[in-house]
């Protein structure tokens, strides 16, 4: 396993930044916030990458605001500072951890997305059924309020195994600990930080490799905090089921949401990251 040293300093470079700011304007361009930091934009840019070689930077305030995705979210916007920020470390975050991911996870990463975990419950389901031919039962869960409930410490404690590099980590630390869910502190991650994409993919990455390569699950897609189990075996899936929630309560201080717990015939149709799927047979 590769581990990462003594970074910091060639992340945080001028010409890094002036990167992720070229990344993070695409498409914000006519955004108010964006045009008031461009107008001293080399001024704004040298600033912050002043800070960050001092060790002076810290995390501002969250802009919040609910939006319907279909269902209503609480979103919390950063500055624009703080998002060519995001985008400066969402570069070696990818960098960093893509590469060690379970190949059937599916959300914000290059190359994948929801119709191609769609595609891969549809293949994986047809070699397990053996093209339709025999049972198969889909074990479906859903992590419960999975962004309120992620664990800074828990999160730090994965960043830090690749990771060996004291000013990055508490760069990271800054992000982390810039939000918290009411009444919890130290625990929960904003929806709409770029960072946050990273940092679930990441979160949950131990989950896959415990399902993969500890308990040897053959047939088994995540995307997000949403994930599904095949095989022939009903009682399978519900012992795996009872490994599942003591791992994500031991090592992620995590749970499942108790009424989005399913183990359903495959050939009765099921929902997959909103798209009911059914077998063709």
């Amino acid at each position: 396993m590769r581990i990462w040293h003594n970074c910091y300093s060639k992340i945080i470079s001028l010409e890094n930044i002036f990167q992720a700011w070229e990344e993070f304007i695409k498409g914000k361009k006519k955004k108010l916030d964006v045009g008031l930091f461009e107008r001293l934009l080399e001024d704004n840019l040298f600033a912050l990458h002043e800070s960050l070689v001092n060790h002076t930077y810290r995390h501002g305030a969250y802009e919040e605001f609910y939006v319907r995705d279909p269902k209503i979210r609480h979103i919390h916007k950063a500055s624009v500072k703080d998002r060519v920020v995001h985008h400066l470390l969402s570069e070696v975050l990818e960098e960093i951890f893509d590469p060690t991911f379970y190949a059937h996870s599916y959300s914000c990463r290059k190359d994948k997305g929801t119709h191609k975990a769609v595609e891969a419950f549809v293949k994986l389901s047809r070699k397990a059924s053996k093209n339709n031919s025999s049972k198969l039962f889909v074990l479906k869960c859903d992590i419960k309020k999975f962004f309120a409930s992620v664990d800074h410490q828990v999160l730090t404690n994965i960043l830090s195994q690749k990771i060996h590099d004291p000013d990055l980590i508490t760069l990271l630390d800054e992000i982390i600990g810039s939000y918290h869910t009411e009444g919890l502190p130290k625990v929960g991650m904003p929806i709409g930080n770029l960072t946050s994409q990273l940092f679930a993919n990441i979160y949950l990455n131990p989950l896959d490799q415990y399902l993969k390569h500890e308990l040897k699950v053959q047939y088994y897609i995540r995307y997000a905090d949403d994930f599904v189990v095949l095989s022939d075996n009903i009682q399978y899936l519900e012992e795996l089921l009872q490994k599942i929630k003591c791992f994500l309560s031991e090592r992620l201080k995590l749970s499942l949401h108790p009424n989005k717990i399913t183990i359903r015939n495959y050939y009765l149709g099921i929902d997959f990251v909103n798209s009911p799927l059914y077998s063709t047979q």
